[in-house]
């Protein structure tokens, strides 16, 4: 007679006593030492600080560079991480300050560029993204953007930076991660992670705004979800360049820093059921020895 077996749907024994690491966010507005938790993988998103505006209707500053990585091999020990602060911006007629880099675990994310004054120097400098050209002065681009992806030890980074508005009347505004600035004072938008926010209710985040290009007789707001808005975070916006009512914020916005440590099933110890191992088999969380 052949053999006949029934699958049970277990064997007996203790129960297993599965482990897992749960969620953890971080977040950086300042500079400091991430250490990580249990959890090996980590979202990551780093922006540089904004730049500062030209002065008296000049280019809008450009944002900061923004570097992300959906899935970072964290390192087994701490981490220093730097926070850019904003350029500032031209109280006269002067061009835009250049904003500080921020950087973790090698990668380095690039300041904004300053926009362009009213008069000289009316052309923007480069940066993460670059600022916005002044209109009174030699037309020309505005600043190039210089973010660049980035390879460390734990992952690739995609990197997000675009030029600033061509010089014009308005002038032109700060580049932005997302799009470049336009000639006319329109910035850049910025890019949308929820990185700072649970899994379980994401809430969309923008980063790296540029700055809108000054008007004549109006102030440009700072950099945000680009077009001027500033009712979502603008983490790394570009300053704002003014008119004569000096009404906006010329100054760049400091960096930030969102560090998402992945939940991640751990082992367990006990005896387990066959249609456990095959599920956790099945999503890859199997690990030999668990």
């Amino acid at each position: 007679m052949a053999n006949q077996y029934y699958n049970n749907g277990g064997i007996i024994g203790p129960a297993n006593n599965p482990q897992v690491y749960p969620e953890v966010i971080t977040t950086y507005t300042g500079g400091g030492t991430f250490t990580p938790a249990g959890n090996t993988k980590a979202e990551i998103v780093l922006v540089a600080g904004g730049g500062g505006s030209g002065g008296n209707r000049g280019g809008g500053g450009g944002a900061g560079g923004v570097l992300y990585v959906s899935e970072y091999n964290l390192p087994g020990s701490p981490v220093a991480v730097s926070i850019g602060g904003g350029g500032p911006g031209s109280r006269n007629v002067g061009q835009g300050s250049v904003g500080g880099q921020s950087s973790f675990d090698g990668a380095t994310a690039q300041g904004g560029g300053g926009g362009g004054g009213h008069l000289g120097p009316s052309l923007a400098s480069p940066g993460g993204s670059g600022g916005g050209s002044g209109h009174a002065g030699p037309s020309g681009p505005g600043g190039s953007g210089q973010q660049s992806p980035a390879s460390t030890p734990g992952g690739t980074w995609q990197g997000f930076g675009n030029p600033g508005g061509y010089s014009g009347d308005p002038s032109g505004g700060g580049g932005g991660a997302a799009t470049a600035g336009q000639s006319g004072s329109p910035p850049g938008q910025g890019v949308q992670y929820d990185t700072s926010s649970p899994t379980a209710s994401p809430v969309q985040t923008y980063y790296g705004g540029g700055g809108t290009g000054g008007r004549n007789g109006g102030g440009g707001p700072a950099g945000g979800q680009g077009g001027g808005a500033t009712t979502y975070q603008n983490d790394g916006g570009g300053g704002g360049s003014h008119g004569p009512a000096r009404g906006s914020t010329p100054d760049g916005q400091s960096g930030y820093c969102a560090i998402k440590q992945l939940e991640e099933f751990a082992g367990a110890t006990g005896v387990w059921r066959l249609q456990e191992v095959y599920a956790l088999v099945k999503a890859g969380n199997w690990q030999p020895g668990s």
